[in-house]
């Protein structure tokens, strides 16, 4: 019975069951051989990028340093060849192709290349001073500015450490990246001026050139809504068209209490998948919207170094 599946199979088969497929949106112009969605990806890519990655870290102040930005040069073409004649569309290629994509585009100009060879050249001993391992002179710390969520992500091993941080990181001063290995290793650090950092102008053009080069996917319409349509009559009704419209996407998942996120460091509303139904009114998901859309609005409020998301600003509103 379907009371006996388990919750996220009990759920798969609820929403399943209240589609309706003559709703989907058809494209007759599509031809018969084209790539399915979200299903393309490159061999041996990941592996090759995370080589490429270790090798920056190792070469930034070497003379093999010019080998590597050769590289990223020729795979970015080389990637790009390869989609012209296969004519693979954005949507094609899986996130994270897109995103080594992006990655390897924009690092192609050369202006950027130095940009992240300098900031892997303030990681590097900021990291190692606030770390379990700066005693070590001979301990290798390897620094990846590289697609990630999160603010870091740390593994160490007997005779090195791996240290990743989002690539927009790149523009953190060394205050800011010191701010970031001491909140890493527990030992103080500034979150607020961190997150506002990850949040700030000169951040966010460097994800959204990065999407630019890897391929913009629209991921607003479902089967029953359109996120577009919803934030267009939030926005006219209660912030006057003034609002500036951020990335809206759909969750990957169903998840059981939160409906809605907004993340501010990547301009990102996402609505839970779970509203996108027959049953479920338009009015709700407006309602969703425009609760992301004030926490846009209002900015991020800080509480004992913690972020306050439901402040009683908010709730005026």
């Amino acid at each position: 019975r379907v009371q006996s599946l388990p919750l996220p199979s009990r759920k798969a088969y609820q929403f399943l069951k209240g589609l309706d497929l003559s709703t989907v949106a058809t494209d007759e112009s599509s031809s018969a051989s084209s790539f399915p969605p979200d299903s393309v990806s490159f061999r041996g890519l990941q592996r090759h990028f995370d080589n490429l990655l270790d090798r920056l870290a190792r070469y930034v102040d070497r003379p093999e340093l010019k080998d590597v930005y050769e590289t990223i040069v020729s795979d970015s073409a080389s990637i790009e060849e390869e989609i012209r004649a296969q004519n693979i569309r954005p949507e094609h290629l899986k996130r994270p192709t897109r995103e080594m994509r992006g990655w390897l585009a924009y690092f192609s100009q050369r202006e950027n290349f130095e940009e992240y060879c300098a900031a892997v050249r303030r990681a590097e001993p900021a990291f190692r001073a606030a770390s379990i391992w700066s005693a070590k002179a001979s301990f290798e710390i390897l620094v990846h500015f590289r697609p990630m969520g999160g603010m870091y992500h740390i593994c160490g091993y007997s005779s090195w450490a791996l240290v990743e941080l989002p690539t927009p990181a790149i523009c953190f001063d060394e205050a800011l990246l010191r701010s970031v290995a001491g909140i890493a290793f527990k030992k103080g650090g500034d979150r607020k001026a961190v997150n506002d950092a990850a949040g700030s102008e000169p951040c966010r053009k460097i994800v959204s050139a990065m999407e630019s080069l890897g391929g913009v996917v629209a991921q607003t319409r479902g089967m029953h809504h359109d996120l577009a349509a919803s934030f267009d009559r939030v926005n006219a009704e209660y912030f006057n068209g003034t609002m500036s419209r951020p990335h809206l996407v759909w969750s990957r998942s169903f998840a059981v209490r939160k409906y809605g996120h907004y993340e501010h460091a990547h301009d990102t509303v996402m609505v839970n998948a779970v509203l996108d139904r027959k049953t479920v009114p338009e009015f709700v998901v407006d309602f969703i919207i425009y609760h992301e859309l004030l926490h846009k609005q209002l900015g991020i409020t800080w509480k004992n170094n913690r972020i306050a998301a439901h402040t009683p600003e908010l709730a005026e509103k």
